[in-house]
């Protein structure tokens, strides 16, 4: 048979273990052994050593080499003997977690897109909202959980009755990846008069599961069961039906190239990922974190935001895709605009109509959905040496955005 292993070939085998162990017991212990433990372990090493050069070498006498190493490898073989798999593997674990690191800190780092800012280009979290229309059943629920990162939610109660939201939310502690420890919000829905409560990561905007509810309703204030206060949608349910529900897919998970930019500076249009730690006008709640964002001027440049597009050095800006498509509004990109749709904020160093010179050393960073984005026409400039990369490739999820980033 093609993979069949003869008697004697897997008894030579198990005796250049033998051997390996032997070897590491004496160059990790030599110094401490008494000198009779460590003469035998010299013999059983020496003669392993000969017989497994000898060709000629019998099934037996590996086998009586074995029998004779055991009571050795348990006198002298200390935390190599019995074999553990920490003992064993110590040098390789250490080695590949010291290789991680490297290619983590100088190569290739992961990074989780949480928000939206830089749609369509890349995803931050997003729902698809099932209303009026069956849910996915078990195995698509369980395809786009394994494709998309899709985890499913459904509000419902056995009494029934009409569907409202409450104005209030709660932080409360969660777990990230079933063991690390994080913050989630609680949101609470009211089905008639019972309270169903989901927890949801903090980055996420929950407007993108309550305005498709809402499509074509009016909304009624009204003080809830519990005293506070809540908007009752009209959209009645049956007992045991499912008012709605919802998938919340994962954002884009990326490599970022923390390569290149050590032979090159940024260039405008790349899609940049940098610290938060010493944007100027960044509130203290952001510091620490990473951000992506798309270079959209460099140092020297003048810039100026002329809906919906931005002048660079008094040009049309070029260098992305991403600049024309918002140039033209398709695609689903919106166009620039001078501030967010949910603050309205001026350049920190002008009015936002009048062009901006960045200073040496810096850049300015706008997302790709620039009405709803926070980033430098909020924070101001990001200092270069804030930037640790380029966004390189989408490897997860299998949508049509994955591959090399744009």
């Amino acid at each position: 048979m093609l993979f069949f292993k003869s008697p004697l070939k897997k008894a030579r085998q198990e005796a250049e273990g033998t051997l390996h162990l032997a070897s590491k017991i004496l160059a990790y212990r030599k110094d401490v052994l008494p000198s009779e433990d460590l003469a035998a372990l010299e013999s059983i090493a020496a003669s392993l050593k000969q017989a497994i050069k000898d060709k000629q070498t019998e099934r037996s006498t590996f086998e009586r080499l074995q029998t004779e190493a055991e009571p050795v490898f348990k006198r002298a073989g200390g935390s190599f003997y019995p074999r553990r798999f920490l003992a064993e593997n110590a040098e390789m674990i250490l080695f590949a977690a010291v290789l991680a690191i490297g290619v983590r800190t100088f190569f290739l780092q992961p990074f989780k897109i949480p928000t939206n800012s830089m749609y369509p280009s890349f995803n931050g979290m997003t729902a698809r909202v099932y209303v009026g229309e069956p849910a996915p059943g078990a195995l698509e629920k369980g395809w786009r959980f394994l494709t998309l990162g899709a985890k499913h939610y459904k509000v419902g109660t056995e009494a029934g009755g009409e569907l409202a939201f409450s104005a209030e939310q709660k932080v409360v502690p969660g777990r990230k990846w079933l063991v690390l420890p994080t913050q989630k919000v609680r949101y609470t829905f009211y089905v008639g008069a019972e309270p169903v409560s989901v927890d949801l990561p903090m980055e996420f905007d929950i407007r993108q599961v309550i305005e498709p509810i809402m499509e074509g309703r009016s909304v009624q204030g009204a003080i809830g069961p519990d005293g506070t206060r809540i908007f009752k949608t009209g959209l009645r349910v049956g007992p045991g039906e499912t008012a709605f529900a919802f998938d919340l897919l994962t954002g884009d998970q990326l490599f970022v190239d923390r390569f290149s930019y050590h032979f090159r500076r940024p260039q405008v249009g790349d899609p940049i990922v940098f610290r938060t730690d010493n944007l100027p006008h960044i509130d203290m709640g952001n510091r620490g974190k990473y951000y992506i964002k798309r270079a959209v001027a460099g140092p020297g440049d003048e810039l100026q935001i002329a809906p919906p597009d931005i002048l660079l050095n008094g040009e049309p800006i070029t260098g992305s895709v991403a600049f024309e498509k918002n140039r033209q509004q398709v695609d689903n990109y919106s166009g620039y605009v001078y501030g967010m749709r949910s603050q309205n904020y001026p350049l920190p160093q002008a009015d936002g109509r009048t062009p901006v010179r960045i200073p040496d050393q810096h850049y300015f960073a706008m997302g790709d959905n620039s009405p709803n984005s926070a980033d430098s026409r909020m924070w101001g400039f990001v200092p270069q040496r804030e930037i640790i990369g380029r966004a390189a490739v989408i490897y997860y999820p299998f949508s049509h955005r994955w591959g090399l980033a744009k």
